[in-house]
């Protein structure tokens, strides 16, 4: 397939997948995911991740009992995939799967490098089964855009505002709407400014990888009781619902 310089560059993927061995963003991020789809959908259900990348959260969830399609339209990342899931490749515009056929339907960091974030949401619905689970996980708050959003060639950053607008558009109901990794927002907004190599940005000493994963895996305990005020990355679980029913 031809490559989406506009979206996305497949030279990123190399990067990510040497930062997704112990990067604890990326740790707890699978993590807090997972938490998202568990409390209202079970293993073994189906689960869909639309541009899943090298695969790092599908892995996860094959890990947790479920059956998992990861579906992305590059083929180099398919090449260096995680193992555990069954991977196809295919286009967001165009899934190649019939009506009504997941259980859950995964998004995440995916329609923030689309210049149109609505149709993938909506074609995301139509191969969910009614009652099914969308999650969707996207950049938070406009205040932190940086070059870095610019190097991984995103579109835009999401208030709570927006993305419940655009899942409405969509024809989704929210479940509920949480931020994540609320103590990375501060450093993010001042070193938003300081630009690096993008490579960089996922490099860290092993006793803060350590000491950030403890912090960010209590964050995650916490918010499944009280909601984050605040966070880089509001992730959301809806509900797929007709309003013209």
């Amino acid at each position: 397939m031809t490559n989406r310089k506009d979206a996305f560059s497949p030279s990123f993927f190399e990067i990510l997948r040497t930062a997704e061995e112990n990067h604890f963003w990326f740790n707890v991020r699978k993590k807090w995911i997972a938490d998202s789809i568990h409390k209202y959908i079970l293993p073994p259900a189906t689960i869909l991740e639309v541009g899943c990348g090298t695969g790092n959260v599908s892995s996860y969830l094959s890990r947790k009992g479920y059956a998992v399609t990861g579906c992305e339209y590059y083929d180099k990342a398919l090449d260096m995939a995680w193992p555990g899931f069954t991977k196809i490749q295919g286009d967001i515009k165009s899934l190649p799967f019939p009506d009504n056929k997941f259980d859950v339907v995964g998004l995440f960091d995916v329609i923030e490098h689309l210049d149109d974030d609505i149709a993938p949401l909506k074609e995301a619905v139509r191969v969910l089964r009614r009652g099914g689970l969308l999650v969707v996980a996207v950049p938070a708050q406009e205040e932190l855009w940086s070059w870095v959003d610019e190097a991984s060639y995103h579109k835009r950053r999401y208030t709570k505002k927006r993305l419940k607008m655009v899942l409405s558009e969509a024809l989704l109901e929210v479940c509920r709407l949480d931020y994540m990794f609320m103590t990375l927002y501060f450093p993010m907004k001042f070193m938003r400014s300081q630009k690096t190599d993008l490579a960089d940005t996922y490099k860290i000493n092993k006793i803060a990888n350590i000491l950030a994963q403890g912090v960010f895996e209590a964050e995650r305990m916490i918010s499944r009781i009280i909601p984050l005020p605040l966070g880089t990355s509001p992730a959301c679980g809806v509900r797929f619902h007709s309003f013209l029913n």
